[in-house]
């Protein structure tokens, strides 16, 4: 009898996983706890047979060639204890593509800036490489097996810690850290072990690109935060206005870029300053993703600003501090709360809410948010986002700017970070 696959979690990467296995499989199993699961009437479309939600047991794992968990199932699972305590291997999309792919693969993980690096770096190979496939695909909301059979000559892909714990091979030609700091501590237990996940991208890369203190020795190793002259980017006029925490994602995909043309296209860079007013008048044209400290613009001269992808409190201290780099005089008024995920905040990254005048906290975990703050800033606990944002556009005055960067998930109050921004821009046009 042919064994079956398992696939874990029927999301965008389950349903990607079905549609490659069922080009060479007879039978699936899936398990998904969502009787409404929107992608179940996608599966029903595939020409395979499928077995929704088999017995967990010991008899069943018996004939379960491999299991394929989605990137929200935890290792928890009773299923992938089940096939741990069996030794049936465990694989994920990413290790499937990163094995058969024939692109050049650069992975780019990090707390926060992910996206926008990634997103940042196709726009500026595209235009520096015009003949090339170039595609950003991964966490990005593409699912990597969706291009396996693509032909791309340079593939970026956005990692999460999600992904990289339920991976066993992550070979890439370039590996990309931004940051590490606290986030998802409710998943992965500790900092610790929430660092050594993200560490996994350069161990496994062959050229490694990050912050110093995550040089590993024997890897080629670049610093993507001291690499170009400080003065050459800081004083350019296209980045005049652009977030703080923005110019440094900027400087990372600057790097892989020269790297990229240096080391795969065999070009000579000898005049940097060159390569930087090139690489930055190609990035003029480039437009972030929605809800990344988007400026929405204003309304009666108060300026509001949409950061509802900032979920953990590293994203809202830079966007913080980016806020106060676009409104040096003016008061801050933010908006924040949801999930915490189990974060703490240290009182030495707390001093920046200094630079808030007052602070509107709203969701599950509004007390223990209040309580962080309170120290630094004046808050007021909100029923929920709707009220919190009447609270800071009536205290809020003309040079003013309103500021939503939750620092938690909004899984408690929304379906996710999108719905919360799309509520807040909601807002906003309503004023």
């Amino acid at each position: 009898m042919n064994k079956i696959p398992l696939i874990i979690g029927l999301g965008k990467t389950g349903i990607s996983l079905a549609k490659y296995l069922a080009k060479k499989e007879e039978t699936l199993y899936i398990l998904e706890s969502s009787p409404n699961n929107k992608y179940l009437k996608e599966l029903k479309d595939l020409d395979i047979h499928y077995i929704l939600n088999p017995e967990i047991s010991e008899n069943t794992f018996k004939i379960i060639s491999s299991v394929y968990p989605s990137p929200g199932v935890s290792m928890e699972h009773e299923a992938l204890q089940q096939a741990k305590s069996l030794n049936i291997p465990i694989q994920t999309d990413m290790d499937i593509y990163l094995k058969f792919s024939q692109s050049y693969n650069i992975l780019v993980t990090g707390t926060n800036g992910k996206t926008t690096t990634v997103s940042m770096l196709e726009h500026l190979l595209r235009g520096f490489m015009k003949e090339k496939s170039i595609s950003a695909i991964g966490n990005i909301g593409k699912p990597v097996l969706d291009f396996l059979d693509q032909k791309i000559d340079i593939a970026i892909i956005e990692v999460s810690s999600f992904q990289i714990e339920a991976s066993s091979g992550l070979e890439s030609e370039i590996g990309i850290l931004l940051n590490v700091e606290e986030d998802h501590i409710d998943r992965h237990k500790s900092f610790e072990i929430y660092k050594s996940l993200k560490l996994r991208v350069l161990q496994k890369s062959n050229i490694n690109i990050s912050k110093l203190e995550n040089k590993i020795a024997g890897k080629e190793f670049y610093d993507y935060e001291e690499y170009f002259p400080e003065s050459h980017i800081l004083n350019n006029p296209t980045l005049k206005k652009w977030p703080i925490h923005d110019v440094f994602n900027l400087k990372a995909s600057l790097l892989a870029l020269k790297l990229i043309l240096e080391k795969k296209e065999n070009l000579e860079i000898s005049d940097v300053n060159d390569f930087l007013d090139k690489a930055i008048g190609a990035i003029a044209s480039f437009k972030k993703q929605p809800h990344r400290f988007e400026v929405l613009g204003k309304v009666s001269d108060v300026t509001y600003v949409n950061d509802s992808k900032a979920t953990n409190f590293d994203a809202t201290l830079k966007s913080i501090e980016s806020s106060r780099y676009l409104n040096k005089e003016g008061n801050i008024y933010l908006i924040c709360g949801g999930d915490l995920k189990e974060q703490s905040l240290s009182k030495e990254n707390a001093v920046i809410f200094k630079e808030i005048k007052k602070c509107f906290i709203y969701g599950k975990d509004k007390h223990l948010i209040n309580e962080s703050l309170s120290h630094f800033t004046n808050c007021v606990a909100c029923e929920d986002l709707d009220s919190a944002y009447s609270l800071a556009k009536k205290e809020s005055q003309i040079g003013d700017l309103v500021l939503l960067s939750p620092a938690c998930s909004s899984t408690d109050m929304f379906e996710d970070y999108r719905e919360r921004g799309h509520r807040f821009k909601e807002l906003v046009k309503g004023s």
